[in-house]
C-alpha cells in the first residue's frame, strides 16, 4: 500500500466521507506537501481502494445533491491497522539521505565538511525551537492533549535533539583532528543534471512545526 492509499484509507476511517470533502480534507491539512496526490488522484485512490474491497460506497442525498459516499470495511480497517502497526514497529531506514551524505565526507574538504555540518546544526536548533514553542502552545491550550499529538511532538523532539548533541559532538571531534576546519571555504556549485525539472515539481515543506501542525486530525464541524 502506497503512502497516498495509506492517507487516504486513513481520512474515510475517520468517518463517512464524499469525495469532495476528502479533497478538501486533504488541501486543508497541506497533505500535498508531503505526498504527491493530485486532483484526480484522490477520485483514483478511493476507486482503487474500492475494488479492493477496503472501502464501501453508497449514494446519499447531501444539501439536496446526489454523492458517493465512502466507508471504511472492517476488512480496510484491518489492514489500516496493520499497517500502521508496521510503521510504528520498524526503525529509520539507513543509507538514505543524511546517512548517505556522512558515508560520503571523504568527497569534501575537511573545511566543506565543518561549514555543512555547522549549517545543519544551526537549522536544526531553529526547527526544534519551533516544534517545541508549538507543543507548549497545544499544552497550554488544551487540558489533555490528544495520544496521538503527543506521540508526534515528543517523538520529534527527542530525534532533534540527540541529533543536535550528536552533531555538536562531532563538529567538536572533527574541530580537533582538523585544526583548519572552521576557515571560510567556498563550496561547489555545480548544476545537478535534471536539477532543473526537479524544481518544476511540488516541493515537501520540511518544517517539522507545519508538518506536524498538518498531520493532526482535526474534527469536522458538525453537520459536515
Amino acid at each position: 500500500m502506497s503512502d497516498a492509499e495509506l492517507t487516504i484509507l486513513s481520512l474515510v476511517a475517520e468517518g463517512p466521507r464524499y469525495g469532495f470533502e476528502i479533497q478538501k480534507m486533504v488541501e486543508d491539512r497541506g497533505l500535498r506537501e508531503w505526498l504527491i496526490i493530485g486532483f484526480s488522484s484522490v477520485y483514483y485512490i478511493l476507486n482503487r481502494l474500492e475494488r479492493q474491497k477496503l472501502i464501501r460506497s453508497h449514494q446519499q442525498t447531501i444539501g439536496g445533491q446526489a454523492r458517493k459516499v465512502y466507508e471504511i470495511s472492517d476488512a480496510g480497517r484491518g489492514v489500516l491497522q496493520t499497517r500502521v502497526a508496521d510503521l510504528l514497529r520498524q526503525p529509520r531506514a539507513l543509507g538514505t539521505g543524511f546517512e548517505l551524505g556522512l558515508a560520503n565526507l571523504g568527497v569534501l574538504k575537511p573545511q566543506q565538511v565543518f561549514k555543512v555540518l555547522k549549517a545543519h546544526r544551526q537549522d536544526l536548533q531553529q526547527r526544534l525551537e519551533a516544534v517545541e514553542k508549538a507543543w507548549h502552545r497545544h499544552q497550554l491550550e488544551e487540558n489533555l492533549v490528544a495520544d496521538n499529538i503527543q506521540a508526534l511532538y515528543t517523538h520529534s523532539i527527542a530525534v532533534m535533539r540527540a541529533e543536535l548533541d550528536w552533531i555538536t559532538v562531532f563538529l567538536e571531534t572533527w574541530r580537533a583532528r582538523y585544526p583548519n576546519a572552521d576557515e571560510t571555504v567556498e563550496m561547489p556549485n555545480v548544476p545537478v543534471p535534471g536539477e532543473a525539472t526537479q524544481r518544476s515539481r511540488p516541493t515537501v515543506n520540511n518544517d517539522p512545526a507545519k508538518v506536524l501542525q498538518r498531520l493532526k486530525r482535526p474534527n469536522l464541524p458538525k453537520g459536515e
